[in-house]
Formats: structure tokens, C-alpha cells, sequence
């Protein structure tokens, strides 16, 4: 007779086996629930959340992990990385802006967003603004005519890339800037903007303000700059000085080892003080040591090796990594920065093949209400939409993994399901090798994505994650483990 009070805890698989009258698996010490093979074409039921939660568009921007920055423009003529704002529209003439290489260089790097300087520090705008002459529009480029904004959105759009603009609050050719008259110039360059191109995915508004001889604090009018934006362009996503991302706070395209994806709301961008607000970071860093194009740097781009340890240390860290590279005066994407792009694909590609979990007999000691959709199975099947969950009332938990064969192991990866909040405070990691649990690695927060690598490879037979201690109901929707030599 079949025991049905079991069935909830085993898999579709293992229930057929038991059905069959098959010996079930011993479980490896201290797991008290298995699960293996579950079925891949399902999803985990929803759980409570806990607040705060990303809107839809911040869910999809985590998810991408990579967006390129393109800096490009007046200082890319002129070999410079900070203009002076007295430069002539005239200097801006290059023959050809292959936008369509720049979309395709991101894509096949694996890129999701792209993100254009539309207005750098000079004030000088790469779209035909009606409220500067220090425009696009009256340059030699394409007689005049030319709209560089909507070239790359155009393109992006037929590509499948979410389009995206800088657009600089300090503008040094301005007469306006540091008065309040400049507040209503940049709203207006904003209105432009926002209203002219459609399906805007993230627009970077940057703390520099640079100095002004009459006010040495501008009076930024943030939270207009904000309900304009939104009021037109309600998904798109606003970072740094906006309610959307967070920057990292350095240059270097490193995250920070705890990281949380909320903080405490700011009234400039929020409109409310002390209130926690899903607010995720952004690690800014240039392929090259500056931040526009100088040939001069050719031999200084960052090699696909420390590129890759960059995705580490932010995608890594729960963080996503905006990467600058910047086209040439041709108007291309230098030929380095394309090859290193692409090895660095390759690398992180082949660094993350072979998931040496996957699929693998998988031990909890809770599952929440004993449900085979939260089983310990669905954190090592692949599946964006399953998750392993524990039950309500806990803050702790331990995933048992077998790794059949015994494999060498240097390279761990988790994820939360984040769409209901970020969880997890302290974890652990420990493997099973010569017949002990030896610790391998710790740490805090994991948030959308955490990786740890090894000091030293070792062989396991099995591997433990075990959740220490959380802010809500554990969750972990993937549990993954690689060996790669970087």
C-alpha cells in the first residue's frame, strides 16, 4: 500500500519509482527531506513578501546583469574626457556613426541595456535640442539633420536591446546653470527627451555638478526632474540621482561583499523620508582608463581576464556592472574593445557551462508545508521560476546537494527569488570531502545573484548551503557550483 501522506515530499519521479516499489536513496547526514528531478515546465507558487519588492521594470533590469555605457560625443572629437562648454557645433563632424556595430558589439557581448551620453559636462547635444544652439543640429553632421539619439534607439529597438541616455544636470555651456531659472532649461531638455523617443529602459542623471562662479550649490530641483520623467516615460528606470538605482559609490566596477537591493527612500527622489524603498545598486567602471575614447589608450584596454573577475566582484555582488566603451571619432567601437568584449564572452560563458548541480539528488531540512513545488529540487533544475522555500516561521535553513561524481569544485553561484524581496543575511557553504563537512566559504547578503570563488579548488561529494540567519522565510531559487580557472 502507498503511503500517501508521503507523496507530497517526493518527486513526480520518485513517486512513479515508490508506485514501482523501488528501494529509495539513504539521505547523507543531517538531511531529513530529499527531492530529486522534478519536472522543469513548472513554476514555485508565490510567496509572501517581504517589502519592499522591485516594480516590474527594476525586476528586468536586475535580471540583465550588464549594460554598456557609451561615451560619446563633443570630447570624443577633441580627445578629451571634460570639456569647456565654449567648444563649436562645427567640431562635431564625424563622417559615419555606425550605431548599428555599437548595438551589435553590446548584444554579442551579452549586453541588455545601452546607455548614450546625450549631453556631457559641455552641455553639447547629440539630438537636435530646441533649447541650445550647442546641439547636434547645428554641426556638420549629416548637414544638420542628424539625431544620433534616435539612430541608436531605432537600432536598439531592432535589435532587442532596451535603449538608454545621460543626460548631464551640470551643463558648463549654460548661462543658466547654478541659478533657478536653470531648473525650467533642464526640465525642458528632459520633456524633449523622454517624449521624442519611446520605450526608454534607463536614464542616468550624474551627481557631478561641477562649480558655478555665481552659486556654489546649484539648487537642483531633483524631484521635478523625477515626476517629469515619469509622467512621460512611466517604466523607464532612473539611476543615480533618481528613485530606481543606486549608484555603488566608486568608479572601479566593484560591489560591496553585503549588499542590499533597498535602502531608505532620499526626499529629493522620492518625495518621502524614512521609508524603505527597493533601490538596487549600479557598478559604473570605462573599459579604458578614461572615459572617452584617446588612441593613446589602445594598449591600456582592460583584458577579458579583468573584465571577467569585474563580473565577479559586481554581478557577483548582487549589483549590476555598467561597462563604458567608447566609440571612436569614426564613430565605431575600437577594434580591441570588440575582441576583448568577445573573449570575455567567451569566459564567461564557459566559466558557467557546466553546472556541476544540476539536476542532482537534493536534500532540505524543511520544506515549506511539505509542498513539492517549494521541494530542494527546484534550486537545482534550471528553472528561473522555482525556488526551494522553507516553511513561513523559519529564518534558517539547510540545502544538501549530492555531487555524483566527485567533482572538483572552485566556483559557487546562488540566487534569490527577489521578485518577493531580498531575504538572506548570513549564509554558509561546506563540502563533503574524505568523509568530513569542511566549511568552504560564507557570507552575508545574496540578493539576485552572489558568487564566491575558492582560494583552493577541492574534490566534494556533496555540498551544504546553509542559511543562517534571514529577514524573512528563506528562499533560494538557484544553487549552482562550477570549476573554471580564471
Amino acid at each position: 500500500m502507498v503511503d500517501l501522506s508521503k507523496i507530497k515530499i517526493i518527486t513526480i519521479a520518485g513517486l512513479v519509482t515508490l508506485l514501482l516499489g523501488s528501494c529509495t536513496t539513504d539521505s547523507p547526514v543531517d538531511a531529513k527531506l530529499n527531492d530529486t528531478n522534478i519536472p522543469v515546465a513548472v513554476s514555485s507558487p508565490p510567496i509572501e513578501d517581504v517589502l519592499p519588492v522591485p516594480s516590474a521594470s527594476q525586476l528586468e533590469w536586475q535580471e540583465a546583469e550588464l549594460v554598456m555605457f557609451l561615451h560619446y560625443g563633443m570630447n570624443t572629437m577633441r580627445r578629451t574626457d571634460l570639456g569647456t562648454g565654449q567648444e563649436h557645433p562645427s567640431e562635431f563632424n564625424p563622417e559615419v556613426v555606425n550605431v548599428k556595430q555599437w548595438v551589435k558589439v553590446a548584444k554579442d557581448a551579452g549586453f541588455k541595456y545601452l546607455i548614450l551620453t546625450a549631453k556631457h559636462h559641455d552641455g553639447f547635444c547629440l539630438w537636435p535640442s530646441e533649447f541650445t544652439t550647442h546641439s547636434i543640429k547645428n554641426s556638420p553632421y549629416k548637414g544638420g539633420k542628424g539625431d544620433i539619439l534616435k539612430e541608436l534607439a531605432d537600432e536598439c529597438k531592432e535589435q532587442g536591446l532596451k535603449f538608454g541616455f545621460y543626460i548631464s544636470v551640470w551643463d558648463m555651456n549654460s548661462p543658466y546653470y547654478g541659478t533657478p531659472e536653470y531648473n525650467n532649461y533642464y526640465r525642458n531638455q528632459l520633456k524633449e527627451v523622454c517624449s521624442r523617443y519611446s520605450d526608454i529602459g534607463e536614464i542616468w542623471l550624474d551627481g557631478y555638478l561641477g562649480k558655478n562662479p555665481v552659486m556654489t550649490h546649484p539648487q537642483i530641483d531633483w524631484l521635478t526632474f523625477v515626476q517629469i520623467t515619469k509622467w512621460l516615460q512611466p517604466s523607464s528606470l532612473m539611476a543615480i540621482m533618481g528613485p530606481d538605482i543606486r549608484w555603488v559609490g566608486n568608479e572601479d566596477g566593484y560591489g560591496t561583499e553585503t549588499d542590499w537591493s533597498f535602502d531608505w527612500s532620499h526626499p529629493a527622489f522620492h518625495g518621502i523620508s524614512n521609508v524603505q524603498v527597493w533601490w538596487p545598486t549600479e557598478c559604473d567602471v570605462s573599459i579604458r582608463p578614461l572615459w572617452f575614447y584617446n588612441e593613446a589608450e589602445n594598449s591600456q584596454v582592460k583584458t577579458p581576464k579583468y573584465l571577467a573577475n569585474l563580473y565577479l566582484k559586481s554581478v557577483g555582488r548582487n549589483s549590476n556592472l555598467l561597462l563604458n566603451v567608447p566609440p571612436t571619432p569614426e564613430g565605431v567601437i575600437h577594434e580591441i574593445d570588440e575582441s576583448y568584449l568577445r573573449t570575455w564572452r567567451k569566459i564567461l560563458d564557459n566559466m558557467f557551462e557546466r553546472d556541476l548541480l544540476l539536476n542532482m539528488e537534493s536534500y532540505a531540512d524543511n520544506i515549506r508545508n511539505n509542498d513539492t513545488l517549494y521541494s530542494p529540487g527546484m534550486a537545482v533544475d534550471n528553472n528561473k521560476a522555482t525556488f526551494w522555500a522553507v516553511d513561513p516561521d523559519r529564518r534558517s535553513g539547510e540545502l544538501i546537494v549530492d555531487v555524483v561524481p566527485t567533482r572538483k569544485i572552485n566556483i559557487f553561484r546562488i540566487e534569490e527569488p527577489i521578485k518577493f524581496g531580498q531575504r538572506v543575511k548570513e549564509f554558509e557553504i561546506w563540502g563533503y570531502s574524505n568523509n568530513q563537512w569542511i566549511k568552504l566559504t560564507q557570507g552575508t547578503t545574496i540578493g539576485r545573484s552572489r558568487i564566491l570563488q575558492l582560494d583552493t579548488p577541492l574534490y566534494v561529494s556533496k555540498v551544504k548551503l546553509v542559511i543562517k540567519d534571514a529577514r524573512g522565510a528563506p528562499a533560494i531559487r538557484s544553487f549552482n557550483a562550477y570549476f573554471y580557472e580564471l
